[in-house]
């Protein structure tokens, strides 16, 4: 069972450490919103991230598209991954799965078939990005939603089963390539990309931050936002507004 980060030694565990800090972006460095649209850094994060980068590494690993994810946290010379980790880049890395560019006009087929079933659902929305779509129903009357879940299902039957896979998260499914590739394999592609040692930390929310957890729990910190007894995560936060505490904590720890 995850252990509540604020009461235990995790400051001792980092010192003299060269640290590779990751954050999923929706609810971890910003909190969930009804409307995905609205999601942006706020000033006060984004300062502390920008004061700090001189002195670890950041990474923000988010299931949005790359260019999304960029322009909503625009913070120059970190590195960002987006698409679940099917897009990297910094300067010195530009990083998009092979495999997911063949299977992107399938994807791109189901959506428009999606997009045009769903129409008579109100408050439906479905986001496309660059590898995948993802189809939030937060906003859905929760009498329709039963019945918008089997025609997502029903819609998906259609298509090749074995090219694409369905991940779930808070009132969302996200439809998505079938590769090996997660987020826990874009931040050890990343870790790995440097000819010196790491300590790994994440922060993440949600199901699909679990890759990450797994991947680094033995290494690094794995840090869940939230509560859970079903988790990968050796620590938790409460909430997402213990982001703010964390990274005052780290700029402390490091000086700056």
């Amino acid at each position: 069972m995850a252990e509540y980060l604020f009461k235990s030694a995790w400051i001792e565990s980092i010192r003299d450490k060269n640290i590779f800090l990751f954050f999923d972006f929706d609810g971890t460095l910003v909190p969930i919103q009804k409307n995905p649209e609205n999601c942006y850094i706020s000033p006060d994060i984004k300062t502390v991230l920008e004061s700090i980068q001189n002195k670890i590494k950041i990474g923000i690993i988010s299931g949005r598209d790359l260019e999304d994810i960029k322009r909503r946290v625009l913070i120059h010379g970190i590195y960002y991954s987006g698409s679940h980790g099917l897009e990297i880049e910094r300067e010195n890395i530009k990083y998009i799965h092979p495999e997911a560019k063949t299977i992107k006009p399938l994807i791109d087929r189901i959506y428009r078939r999606l997009i045009e079933a769903m129409r008579d659902f109100k408050d439906v929305f479905v986001e496309k990005k660059a590898f995948s779509f993802t189809l939030h129903y937060r906003r859905v009357l929760p009498e329709q939603r039963n019945n918008l879940k089997k025609l997502f299902f029903r819609i998906l039957k259609d298509f090749n089963q074995e090219k694409i896979k369905i991940l779930k998260g808070k009132m969302v499914f996200e439809v998505m390539p079938a590769v090996d590739w997660d987020k826990g394999k874009a931040v050890l592609f990343i870790i790995n990309y440097f000819n010196k040692k790491f300590f790994p930390i994440f922060i993440g929310d949600d199901k699909t931050d679990e890759t990450v957890f797994k991947a680094i729990k033995n290494t690094g910190l794995a840090v869940r936002i939230g509560h859970s007894k079903n988790t990968e995560a050796i620590y938790y936060l409460k909430n997402q507004k213990e982001i703010y505490k964390f990274l005052s904590t780290l700029k402390e720890v490091f000086n700056v």
